[in-house]
Order: C-alpha cells, then sequence, then structure tokens
C-alpha cells in the first residue's frame, strides 16, 4: 500500500469525498437511467427506426416462442496460418492453436439441445481431420455457431444483441436497400454501436417487412484475443423460422506477429422443435433445478470415423479443392503411422513451454495444469504489499465411479515484506452425487499477534491506535486442516473437520556467538508457542439451487437466491499440547442480483466473534482476514478489504463486514471516446468494517477489466477522514 500525504489532510479529505461522490451519481445514472438513449441515431434514419420498433415489440414474445429443440449440426472448420514467428511455439494453450500444422481442416457432426432461453448443449457424435487441436471448436467456434438472436444477450452472454429490446440505447440503425426473393420483401438495416466496446457488434440484419422477424444476421465483432464475423440464416416463416438454418463464422487471431484465421461452416437438421409453451409449463420448467441436459459436457474420447463414404454422404457442403490438398497432404505425411492424433491433450510436455508459459493436459483420465515456473503474468501488484508473484499447480484423477482425488498446491512470495505464502490441499470427492468429500491441508498465514493486545485495547478504546507504541509480539502462524462437506439436500451442504494451529514466535536476531546475556523477556519470547486444536461444524445453503450432473458429479450452477452460512469452531486445551479454550462463531450472506443488459450487483455481509475465551488466544477469524495476492475479480468478493493495516484484523474478537459491487460494461467510460474498446467491465466497490476497535472504516473502490488486466483504485477513510489510497493490478489473462 502506498499513502498520499497531502499539503491539508482536510482538504484532501474534502477532495476525496468529492471524486467518489460524482463516482456514486456516475452509478446511479447507470442505473436508473439504463433504458435512456443518449443520441437516438445519429443522422436519425426515421425508416429504420421504425422498422426496428416493430423489431424490439415482437423480440420478448419470440425469444419465448422457441421453448426447446434438437438438431444434428455439420460443422466444418479450416485453419491457416497466414504469418507466424518463433512465438508461436510458446502461445499458451487457451488461445487453441495447433502447433504442428499450418493448414488444417477439421469436420464433426454433433447433437445440439437447446433449451430458452439461451442454454445449448453439443455432443459431438463423429469427427474427423487433420487436427489434433479440437479446443478451438469446443471452446470458441461453438459460442458464435449457436444463437438465439431475440435473447438480450448472445455469444456466451458475451455481447448486448442490437435486436432485443432497448437497442436503440447502445446501437444507430440505418436503412440500407429491401431485397426481394422467395415472395418475401427483406429489409437490409445496417447497424453501428455507440461507443466502441467489445460487448457490441455491427454488421447488418435482414428483417421479414410485415412479419417483423430476423431472417438473416451479417455482424462482426471482437472477443478477446478474436475478431470474429458471423453470418447466420434463419428459417422461412412456413418453417423454423425463429431457428438458424446455417451459420458461415471467420475467427482471426493477431498477436505479436502472428496471425492465423479459422473458418467454420454449420448446417441444421431439425428433429425436434417445441414452440410456445402455456403459463403451467413455463412454471413446471422453472422448478425443474437439474439442468444436466441443458449444460455441455465434453466426452472423455472423441468418437473418430474415418470412412470417406459416411463424411461424403453427412456432409452438407462438398470439399472445396483446398481442402481436398489438405487432406492428401496430412495422410501422406502420416503413412503407415498409428492413428493417435486425435488423442486430446499431447501427454509429452515441452520443457521450455512449460517455464514461460501456463501448461495443462489431459491423459486417460488424469488432468495436469501448471502456471509456468518464469510465468510473467504470474506477477501482480496490491497497493498494500508491492508486487506479488505466486504459483498454482493442479493435478487430477477422475474413477469411472465419478470418484475424483486432486492435489492443488499454491506457493507465493511477497517481495516488499520477503513473505513465502503457500497452501498444500488434497481432497477426495467419495460421494460425486452428493458432493461427500474431504480435504486436508498444510500451510501458514499472515503473521499474528495473540489476545494480549485486544485486552489492553479494550481498556482504553483511544480514538487512534498506534500498533508501534504496543510493542507487538508476532508469531509465525502455520495450520493443518482435516475437512469434510455432505449435501444433506439439494442447496444444503453440513461442513465439519478440525483445525490445529501452531504459533511460533518471531525470534530476534541474536548472533550463535555473541556473549551479551538476551535476558529473561528475550528468551521467555524464544520459547513461547501456542497451538490450537479446534473442531469446527457449520453448514451452507441455497435455496432453489440450480444443479447439473456432469457424468456422475453433481455441480452447482447458481440460483436467484442468497446463499447464508455458518460455522461454530471450539478450541479444546490439552488435546495435542493444545494450550487454547475459546468458541468462535460466523455467519454471513452473499448474493448476485443480476439487472439484465450484463449489470449486476453483489453484496456480502459477514459477523463474527470470540466467546468464552478463558485462555490467551489468536483471534484469527475464517472469513475475516488479511489475503496476499490480487486474485481476479471474478472471485468471490467477500471479506476482502484492499488497504486495511494488517494488525486490524487481530485487534478484535469481534467484527461486522460489509461488501458491495456494481458492475457494468459501460458506466463511465462511455463518455470518452475509443476507451471503451477494449474495456469489458467497469466496478465500483462499498466496504465498510465495524469492530469495537475500529468502528467506522470505510473504502471505496473503481476499477476496469479485460480479458488480459484488472487494475482498480481504492480509497480509504475512518470516521470520514481520508486515510490512503492505493492500486490493485492482477494478470486476467490465462486465469
Amino acid at each position: 500500500m502506498f499513502s498520499i500525504y497531502p499539503y491539508s489532510k482536510r482538504r484532501t479529505t474534502f477532495q476525496a469525498i468529492r471524486i467518489f461522490r460524482i463516482c456514486f451519481l456516475t452509478i446511479l445514472f447507470s442505473v436508473f437511467f439504463s433504458g435512456y438513449s443518449y443520441s437516438k441515431n445519429k443522422g436519425n434514419d426515421a425508416f429504420a427506426d421504425s422498422v426496428m420498433t416493430e423489431v424490439f415489440k415482437r423480440s420478448e414474445l419470440y425469444g419465448k416462442y422457441i421453448v426447446e429443440y434438437e438438431a444434428l449440426a455439420y460443422i466444418k472448420g479450416t485453419t491457416q496460418v497466414l504469418k507466424k514467428n518463433f512465438l508461436f511455439r510458446f502461445a499458451p494453450n487457451f488461445l487453441s492453436l495447433d502447433k504442428k500444422n499450418d493448414n488444417t481442416i477439421l469436420e464433426s457432426l454433433a447433437h445440439i439441445h437447446f433449451h430458452a432461453p439461451n442454454t445449448f448443449t453439443q455432443k459431438i457424435i463423429a469427427i474427423n481431420g487433420t487436427t489434433s487441436n479440437t479446443d478451438e471448436l469446443y471452446e470458441k467456434a461453438m459460442q458464435f455457431l449457436n444463437i438465439n438472436v431475440y435473447n438480450p444477450t448472445s455469444f456466451n452472454n458475451e455481447v448486448l444483441m442490437p435486436t432485443a429490446n432497448k437497442g436503440f440505447k447502445y446501437y444507430h440503425f440505418f436503412y440500407d436497400s429491401t431485397i426481394d426473393t422467395l415472395g418475401y420483401r427483406f429489409l437490409k438495416i445496417k447497424v453501428e454501436p455507440q461507443i466502441k466496446s467489445q460487448k457490441l457488434i455491427s454488421g447488418y440484419i435482414f428483417v421479414t417487412e410485415k412479419l417483423w422477424t430476423i431472417a438473416r444476421i451479417e455482424v462482426k465483432g471482437k472477443n478477446d484475443f478474436l475478431n470474429f464475423k458471423v453470418q447466420t440464416n434463419f428459417g422461412l416463416p412456413e418453417d423454423n423460422f425463429l431457428v438458424p438454418k446455417s451459420t458461415e463464422l471467420d475467427l482471426q487471431i493477431k498477436l505479436f506477429g502472428n496471425e492465423v484465421v479459422n473458418h467454420y461452416s454449420s448446417y441444421y437438421d431439425y428433429s425436434f422443435v417445441k414452440k410456445y409453451a402455456s403459463e403451467d409449463e413455463r412454471k413446471k420448467l422453472a422448478s425443474n433445478y437439474d439442468l444436466s441436459d441443458y449444460f455441455s459436457v465434453k466426452p472423455d474420447s472423441l468418437p473418430i470415423i474415418r470412412d470417406s463414404l459416411f463424411w461424403e454422404q453427412n456432409r452438407k457442403t462438398p470439399l472445396t479443392d483446398e481442402e481436398r490438398h489438405v487432406y492428401e497432404e496430412y495422410q501422406t505425411n502420416t503413412t503407415g503411422e498409428t492413428d493417435t492424433t486425435f488423442i486430446k491433450k499431447t501427454s509429452n510436455l515441452t520443457f521450455t513451454k512449460g517455464v514461460f508459459t501456463p501448461k495443462r493436459f489431459e491423459h486417460n483420465s488424469t488432468q495436469f495444469k501448471y502456471s509456468g515456473l518464469l510465468n510473467p503474468l504470474k506477477l501482480g501488484f496490491w497497493g498494500r504489499d508491492g508486487i506479488t508473484y505466486w504459483q498454482k499447480l493442479y493435478l487430477t484423477r477422475e474413477f469411472e465411479s465419478g470418484r475424483v482425488i486432486s492435489f492443488s498446491p499454491d506457493i507465493g512470495f511477497i517481495f516488499k515484506r520477503k513473505e513465502v505464502f503457500f497452501n498444500t490441499p488434497v481432497s477426495y470427492l467419495f460421494n460425486p452425487e452428493r458432493m461427500g468429500q474431504v480435504e486436508v491441508s498444510i500451510g501458514n498465514r499472515n503473521q499474528a499477534y495473540n489476545s494480549k493486545i485486544i485486552d489492553e485495547i479494550k481498556k482504553t478504546i483511544p480514538d487512534s491506535i498506534d500498533f508501534n507504541d504496543l510493542s507487538l509480539k508476532y508469531y509465525r502462524h502455520y495450520y493443518a486442516t482435516l475437512n469434510g462437506q455432505y449435501e444433506l439436500s439439494n442447496g444444503f451442504l453440513a461442513e465439519a473437520g478440525v483445525d490445529y494451529h501452531l504459533y511460533n514466535p518471531v525470534k530476534p536476531n541474536i548472533p550463535e556467538e555473541s556473549s551479551v546475556d538476551p535476558g529473561d523477556e528475550i528468551s521467555n519470547l524464544i520459547d513461547e508457542k501456542y497451538k490450537s486444536f479446534t473442531p469446527t461444524i457449520g453448514f451452507h445453503w441455497t435455496p432453489k439451487q440450480y444443479y447439473r450432473f456432469n457424468g456422475k458429479r453433481k455441480e452447482y450452477l447458481g440460483s436467484k437466491y442468497p446463499t447464508i452460512s455458518f460455522e461454530y469452531a471450539r478450541g479444546i486445551p490439552g488435546i495435542m499440547d493444545s494450550n487454547s479454550d475459546y468458541e468462535r462463531i460466523e455467519a454471513d450472506i452473499q448474493q448476485r442480483i443480476p439487472l439484465g443488459l450484463l449489470r449486476s450487483v453483489q453484496y456480502y455481509a459477514g459477523i463474527g466473534l470470540f466467546t468464552n475465551t478463558h485462555f490467551v488466544y489468536f483471534a484469527d477469524f475464517k472469513n475475516f482476514r488479511r489475503y496476499n495476492f490480487p486474485e481476479s475479480w471474478d472471485d468471490r468478493i467477500g471479506g476482502v478489504f484492499h488497504l486495511l493495516e494488517g494488525n486490524w484484523y487481530n485487534a478484535s474478537d469481534s467484527y461486522a463486514q460489509f461488501h458491495a459491487m456494481y458492475e457494468s460494461p459501460f458506466i463511465f467510460l462511455q463518455f470518452f471516446k475509443n476507451v471503451t474498446k477494449d474495456i469489458f467491465k467497469e466496478r465500483f466497490y462499498l466496504s465498510h468494517l465495524y469492530t469495537p476497535a475500529l468502528p467506522y472504516y470505510t473504502e471505496l473502490g473503481y476499477g476496469v477489466g479485460n480479458y488480459i488486466f484488472n487494475v482498480g483504485i481504492f480509497v480509504s477513510f475512518n470516521k470520514s477522514e481520508y486515510g490512503s489510497v492505493g492500486f490493485k493490478f492482477a494478470f486476467e489473462i490465462g486465469r
């Protein structure tokens, strides 16, 4: 953390409050005026406006009209490497590039299952081609090939659609031309975003005159490192006019002098289309919390079919001369080799790549992920601790029964404090259908001091505390935990375990050969140790929790309702030399509330206290403690104060905290031209803490983020007086 010490503390406090007052007024503007169109069509194309008004009137109806469908899709993809340099081989796996072949082809047959409003399942039933890299199809292409054009968001819920209601807020529309074909008149409308953003697209939409349905879209945009172009044709009115019939997709990556182009074609044959659901049917669907049939799950092995006759019969479009040449060249180069090219992930680790970039592979039922030993993307900056660097390894083995054993250690170093932190959890999922799991972990936490200081603070409760005057005796904190959980009913998880904590005093630096007597006080400090044997019980409850079964493993998918948690811990003296006797109680509630159009509010509130404290103890709460490494802001926000000095976490035997975050792609930067081009989201933060020793601590923050990084600025206040300001920076790429 760094602080700005102004010429006048009072003046700076007033300025800081004024700045954040403006920022939060901006939030209110974004929330309450979300339907306001600040420049309804530059040039004011009245005819285009009238056409789109008719489309908007029907978009909500048409968006709900198709309840469910099943289709067999033929998908053909080709890859061309247009430019390549030595950095190409170091590209991380999440870019899904084939390192072996410059020109490739991939054909597949997939079963597509759609469930309203925007959930697609794709299961590949046959595949053929010249590449072993199918991640581009799984992780990139499918989100563009499957589309509900009437939904407010599409492309994996990452883009605001111009065809949905409130389109005037974010888009300009212009009439281009009228096309007569097949007895219908199609109005070609040009679409332009009002601001440059990866959340918006541009291009053309073709509207069926008088019916006001979408017959075709031709749009382009950017998603992470990809520039994409999508052309989708929908059925005519006498057919399935609301579902896609064919799609052409172009994906282009330009990065560090490398350029790769992917082209995909998809064609759909529908076997089942369910139109319109009554109110009773919708309520029945809404009460079904098992969404296993509506989410994609990758197969363990790819169904490779090399039979040329099979593909001749199932291709919806013939191969071009270039595509045939790619097949012929591949067959020539692989003559006599065994067909092992379709192992989903190569099991041969390239050392140089594993050192500098994230690495992952799968072999049979074993998965391995590693962040890379010298990966610069694991550097972070937190105003409180300066530069940090951390490493993460993930190794998991899944058995046929669905049981899973995993080992996921992490280690990090804080340069400013010259401290190393580590955690080594090993978990075993013994009952995958009921989320039954046990975990053992060993690690360390921040240095702490014991409750003697809390007793001193309670006696005086001064207006301000100078920890330097308290002569704090710090202890290094190590722990070992054994915890288990089991689902008693859907959304209700019971937990139990045992924690063992060891507090070793930080020894003074005394030369080994010294004639100076260190004295009784220092000797006692060196030998004084505290141990805590602490059984714990608790629960997590989320009403109406949606879930799916990934194979035999149950996974939670979210809920509209908040999650409530409770934990009770009891320090028992005499067991394993434990000299602690106390009770710890903590409870919290958290929820994410969608506001529509990619906006949301999240909140977290929690309380905790130590009671029945009979001996010296350490006020180390589970949900209120100091964090050391700037994780992604997509992680849980609860319990994070960005600027709070570490001594305050152990200064009281009780706390109450509240955190809130408002997120939107368009808050403040939308008023600055071109700034939003590569910014995905803006966020405002509000955090408040109450403890008996620090009753009026508040933090305000503002941050922006995209697929490369997250950065934010935070300001703290104590009793409305300015405290300090700090920055947070973390790489998002490759997480």
